[in-house]
């Protein structure tokens, strides 16, 4: 991937929000050094990542780059972030300003939503061969209501924490779903994930209205 606008654009929107929960959580690190260890790896990581598309013809091009970024903050911590703090981390990620604001209050169930999910899940099974490093997904909607299923075959984020030898935190990054269609709305019901060892990712996604009519309860074996 290039670096290039986007690179800066993840990087402006995590990093405040990210280094400042790391100062607080880990008051031991040189937070000057250990800063500019994770823009130099996060630099890193994009520009050897292969890419994945444009964002015109794939939303998870933003998620790859922010990916790096977390990659990055867990490498340069030197093992100092253990299971709580990790998941505390990518929690102040998922909720920081921009994310916030490009999230919170737009329902995950308009129909350009829908119609721009339905035409990239089948994108992304048409170009795999072109980008092997991208999601292969399928899409599926529920007539009438506002449900939907995703079924990811192949992750991004697992291909990229595979190349960047942490595997052990892709299940914790898988956590940043649950936050981010929540803000828009959604109830996120999932059983299988890849970042886990599954065979898929078995999203179902409903509105909290949806949720509430069909007296949804999230299954114990949600992850």
């Amino acid at each position: 991937m290039k670096y290039g606008i986007m690179g800066g654009f993840v990087r402006f929107a995590f990093a405040g929000t990210a280094f400042g929960y790391i100062e607080k959580e880990l008051p031991e690190i040189d937070m000057q050094s250990y800063k500019k260890r994770v823009l130099k790896e996060y630099k890193a990581i994009v520009k050897r990542t292969p890419g994945i598309g444009s964002m015109k013809d794939n939303m998870f091009v933003v998620t790859m780059y922010a990916g790096a970024f977390l990659i990055a903050l867990y490498k340069e911590a030197d093992g100092s972030l253990n299971e709580e703090k990790l998941k505390g981390l990518v929690r102040a990620a998922a909720y920081c300003p921009l994310m916030v604001k490009a999230k919170q209050g737009k329902s995950a169930f308009t129909e350009k939503e829908i119609a721009a999910r339905t035409r990239q899940s089948q994108w992304s099974r048409d170009h795999i061969g072109e980008y092997p490093m991208n999601w292969f997904y399928y899409f599926e909607t529920v007539p009438g209501k506002d449900e939907y299923y995703i079924t990811h075959k192949q992750c991004g984020i697992c291909k990229l924490t595979e190349r960047e030898h942490c595997e052990e935190i892709t299940k914790y990054l898988c956590m940043m779903d649950y936050y981010t269609f929540e803000m828009q709305g959604a109830v996120l019901d999932r059983t299988k994930t890849l970042g886990y060892g599954d065979d898929e990712c078995n999203f179902h996604l409903m509105s909290k209205e949806r949720a509430k009519e069909i007296g949804f309860v999230q299954s114990p074996d949600a992850k």
